[in-house]
């Protein structure tokens, strides 16, 4: 029995087809199927397609013109598919950073398999450098990211390497995680960190590291009421992408709002990064903090 083909396999075909026909005007059709390694039924049938295909508006003037009834192709009208097929950069890095994922949850268990994986990246690895600017660094990602999947699915715990945009330091913490989420352009690891003995959400990108804690569940009961939260009122100038990127808590249009942070030194950082576009007028204490960091920062220039 002759093996069925994919309907993935036949629109790659006849992809391929028009650029192939457009520099080959006049071919035998017997001769098109030998060259794409199917019958002539085959051929025939994704030429009846191909006919009844074009550009919106599908009149005569869009669809592409094909003539083959004497057995010999030709083909007109199909300058919008005249470049062969390919990826551009952003669909190959998306795909590259898949098959990393998979190969780092396989491990060694599917070794062909990985084998496979690392051959199809290569392929995209040449397309990915082909200029001396764009660089890949997706392996370690990938792995962190495998880990955290399978430390939540086994309701286990982490070592992780954080940089806290807060404080500027990097620091080692223990956490049982959550899920993995994304909030605005970011995604965020949520999970209960043993150092704060609270639930916190961990910026991905700033994850530096991540270690698996072994035969270790996560907490049976912990308290997760935020006993730090600080409360503290903005009031926004400029409601620009900015602003709610930094802070997502606020609603678009309002003009003041009463936000919670967890980190006195995020919330001084997070609205002079703003440059005025957000002022904060309560608490006094926080309010007068930040006054004082512009203050000194201004005192540089001079």
């Amino acid at each position: 029995m002759a093996k069925q083909e994919t309907g993935l396999a036949r629109t790659a075909r006849l992809l391929d087809l028009v650029p192939y026909l457009t520099t080959h005007q006049g071919i035998a059709i017997s001769e098109l199927a030998k060259t794409f390694n199917t019958t002539v039924k085959e051929i025939t049938d994704d030429l009846n397609t191909l006919w009844m295909c074009g550009l919106p508006g599908y009149t005569p003037l869009e669809l592409i013109d094909l003539e083959f009834e004497s057995g010999f192709v030709s083909i007109r009208n199909a300058e919008t598919l005249a470049a062969p097929r390919a990826l551009d950069r952003a669909e190959a890095l998306s795909i590259y950073m898949g098959l990393d994922l998979l190969s780092a949850e396989f491990g060694d268990s599917k070794s062909s398999l990985v084998s496979e994986i690392e051959k199809l990246q290569e392929q995209l690895r040449s397309q990915l450098i082909s200029t001396p600017q764009v660089q890949i660094e997706a392996t370690l990602a990938s792995e962190q990211r495998a880990l955290i999947l399978r430390s939540i699915r086994r309701r286990g715990w982490l070592e992780i390497t954080y940089h806290s945009a807060a404080t500027d330091q990097v620091s080692r913490r223990q956490v049982a995680p959550y899920e993995l989420s994304q909030s605005g352009s970011h995604e965020y690891l949520q999970g209960y960190c043993d150092s704060a003995k609270a639930v916190r959400n961990f910026r991905a990108d700033r994850i530096v590291e991540v270690t698996e804690i072994a035969d270790q569940l996560w907490p049976s009961n912990h308290d997760s009421t935020n006993q730090d939260a600080i409360e503290y009122q903005v009031k926004i100038h400029q409601a620009s992408r900015q602003v709610l990127e930094v802070l997502p808590q606020l609603s678009p249009g309002v003009s003041t709002a009463t936000l919670v942070g967890f980190s006195a030194p995020w919330i001084y950082r997070a609205i002079l990064s703003l440059a005025g576009q957000v002022e904060t007028t309560g608490p006094s204490q926080i309010r007068d903090a930040i006054h004082a960091r512009a203050k000194a920062a201004l005192e540089n220039y001079h």
